[in-house]
């Protein structure tokens, strides 16, 4: 039966000149991956074993996701012009203050167009007496031309007649209506719900139409918009929940999702536009904060994965420690148990994630690799596992 030499067992007595010799030698080898110093703790004195910790490789899938930062946006926004002149003779708010749809917030002298809309109302009720009486006479004559006792021209200067009325009266009425919307635009009514961001009139004020009165935000939800690469769109999972981190509250958490994607790329980065919808019931989040977003891919096919401390290079390939059971006195026996043997295997990765790596050649499924003290480890070199190997 072959035995192997165990790590730490005595070695013959050697020459001061042969020991540095070999010394120089391990250097020369070791030089070429720059590995750090084994740590004083990293070996233990029994059984001359090194102290390793382990994990199995496991089949899984990848939590795979993109993160990029944006910024938020007010779910809606409405920004206030008058639309009449004349002085503010009411301001119902400040800035700061919520509102609700249809709420009053400011009002414009509105004696003109009030005496606008008393002419007007005059106007129509004149002209509708004119059509009155011009429909009797052309209704009359009508009658009367029926008999053969009045000439056509008679007639049809009636009718003439009554269409002019009619026209006259019909643009009395836009007269009318255009006076009392006038009216209205005296009146400057909250069009969405919100908060109150700028005010820019004051009481007393003389505006004239188009001047910047009130700015309002619709908090209760925001927008996030983030800039990604086509090759990223092509895989986001569009109805997974987005987490989402505003940095400006502390890095607090919240989930939202996906809304929409641009159709096509901003013509100087070259990235699509992502927007995502954010609940904000209590309106913590503001708009133009730094939001975080974490955007998760759609999931591939199942692979070998370990965790990514477990990779090391060796000759400039990328391998692992895959930690085989040492049995000596056969199988079973309680030194099979604690230790085992470390075996270097060259391995293929496949995508990484911020824990765990696929491995797609090199490693099978329930194997233990090591996952600390890989600088102090060789190929067939006795481990012992510190830790009960736990699932990563």
């Amino acid at each position: 039966m072959t035995t192997r030499p165990r790590v730490g067992a005595l070695a013959p007595r050697v020459s001061l000149v042969s020991l540095i010799a070999t010394l120089s030698a391990a250097g020369a080898c070791e030089r070429e991956e720059a590995l750090p110093p084994a740590p004083s703790a990293a070996l233990s004195v029994g059984h001359g074993a090194i102290r390793v910790q382990a994990a199995p490789a496991r089949l899984g899938q990848l939590e795979r996701q993109i993160t990029a930062t944006g910024l938020t946006v007010a779910w809606r926004d409405a920004n206030l012009r008058a639309e009449a002149g004349g002085q503010v003779v009411a301001l119902e708010v400040d800035n700061g203050d919520r509102v609700e749809a249809g709420d009053l917030l400011l009002r414009v002298d509105g004696s003109r167009q009030r005496i606008a809309v008393s002419g007007a109302s005059a106007r129509v009720t004149a002209l509708e007496q004119d059509v009155e009486l011009a429909r009797t006479d052309f209704e009359r004559k009508q009658a009367l031309a029926t008999k053969g006792s009045l000439p056509t021209a008679q007639l049809d200067v009636a009718r003439l007649n009554l269409e002019r009325a009619e026209a006259a009266l019909r643009g009395a009425n836009a007269d009318l209506g255009s006076a009392r919307r006038a009216t209205r635009d005296t009146r400057i009514s909250a069009p969405i719900a919100g908060l109150v961001t700028n005010r820019h009139a004051d009481l007393g004020d003389t505006i004239g139409a188009g001047t910047p009165l009130l700015d309002i935000v619709d908090l209760s939800r925001v927008r996030v918009h983030v800039g990604l690469a086509g090759a990223e769109i092509a895989r986001l999972d569009r109805d997974a929940d987005v987490q989402i981190v505003i940095e400006d509250l502390g890095g607090r958490e919240q989930l939202g999702r996906i809304a929409a994607v641009a159709p096509t790329a901003d013509p100087v980065t070259g990235l699509f536009d992502v927007e995502l919808h954010l609940d904000n019931a209590d309106e913590s989040v503001r708009g133009g904060m730094v939001a975080s977003v974490s955007l998760p891919l759609r999931g591939g096919p199942e692979r070998v994965l370990v965790p990514r401390a477990a990779l090391t290079r060796r000759g400039g390939k990328l391998a692992v420690f895959v930690l085989e059971p040492d049995e000596p006195d056969g199988a079973g026996s309680e030194t099979g148990e604690r230790f085992h043997v470390a075996r270097l295997r060259e391995v293929r990765a496949g995508a990484y994630g911020d824990d765990l790596v696929e491995i797609l050649a090199g490693v099978e499924v329930g194997e233990q690799v090591a996952t600390t003290t890989q600088h102090a480890l060789a190929d067939a070199v006795l481990v012992e596992i510190d830790a009960p190997p736990t699932d990563p």
